[in-house]
């Protein structure tokens, strides 16, 4: 069961997206017809010969670090007297309260997730191909990769996976901006989203390296929060869990059937892309539209420096 980001449904549902995954599977070598399919049913991929041209791909220079994002409050969720596309899942805003923590600057690539894959022997994403890609996307964001296998993978470097109240920090910021780099919709330089009047025909997908779009980075410089792959977070998905979840440090619910992702796609339009919008999968669910990053914890600040009462929202924003 999948749930969409804001008010759109989930854009596997469309007949645009049904005949974009088609070309997809040519243009990428896919032999599943859905993205829902389980673990059992991928190809197995894995190096030909003696792996030569994986371990090249993998040995490639990347773009790498972190941004440390400062404690603090925010606000988070969407006010539907500002915005007129939120979601009633995005609702109430509220003031949230985070420690200091580290978010990977970029989306996890093809060639990181390939060193992962060699050296776990994990299955890779079922679009790789015996070499298992071109050099040309190797600083590609990986896609295919379920909720599980992007916590395996932050797990693995010592990392996590972000909470959807630190995702959506490091997106806007403390100030309730609707995208990364304002309230108004992207433009050509600012993200890689479906523009009103793009052509998204003739490459599927059509995904941009991992340090693309200098001129639509976060606040905290962090790049494609919005557009190119949506990300997955740590949070199970409760649409009304802004209702009664804590203001600090919120972790999401306990349990649940979904994963939250964040972000839009490639494939969405700007609305959906907004650093409030919220979607959810399950956890073995992988689409050619979803990606992630990681992000680390940093030493809990004091808690007797925190505000006893949190800032009030401005309604005017």
């Amino acid at each position: 069961m999948g749930h969409g980001m804001g008010k759109e449904e989930s854009p596997l549902g469309t007949v645009a997206s049904f005949l974009a995954y088609s070309l997809v599977s040519i243009v990428y070598g896919l032999i599943a017809v859905s993205t829902l399919y389980a673990d059992h049913d991928q190809p197995k991929w894995r190096p030909t010969g003696d792996g030569t041209e994986a371990k090249r791909l993998a040995a490639l220079s990347v773009p790498d670090g972190m941004v440390r994002i400062p404690d603090g409050w925010f606000p988070m969720g969407s006010d539907p007297k500002a915005d007129e596309d939120a979601g009633p899942q995005e609702q109430p805003q509220r003031w949230v309260y985070l420690d200091a923590f580290e978010m990977d600057r970029y989306e996890v690539s093809n060639a990181h997730y390939l060193r992962f894959v060699l050296a776990t022997g994990r299955i890779g994403p079922p679009y790789w191909r015996a070499d298992p890609f071109p050099e040309k996307m190797a600083l590609h964001p990986v896609i295919g990769v379920s909720w599980q296998d992007a916590d395996a993978y932050c797990r693995w470097l010592g990392k996590r996976l972000p909470s959807e109240a630190e995702w959506e920090k490091a997106a806007r910021g403390a100030d309730a901006r609707k995208f990364p780099w304002g309230n108004e919709p992207a433009g050509w330089k600012k993200s890689n989203i479906a523009h009103p009047g793009s052509k998204r025909g003739v490459k599927y997908p059509p995904l941009a390296n991992v340090d693309r779009y200098d001129h639509g980075v976060s606040p905290y410089k962090v790049y494609q929060m919005a557009g190119n792959v949506a990300e997955w977070v740590s949070d199970w998905f409760d649409p009304e869990y802004y209702q009664y979840g804590t203001s600090f440090n919120p972790t999401g619910p306990e349990w649940g059937e979904d994963h939250v992702y964040r972000g839009g796609s490639w494939n969405e339009d700007p609305e959906v892309a907004r650093s409030a919008g919220r979607g959810a999968h399950a956890p073995n669910h992988r689409s050619y539209l979803i990606g992630f990053r990681c992000a680390q914890s940093i030493t809990r600040a004091v808690s007797a420096q925190l505000s006893a009462v949190s800032p009030k929202l401005n309604a005017n924003r």
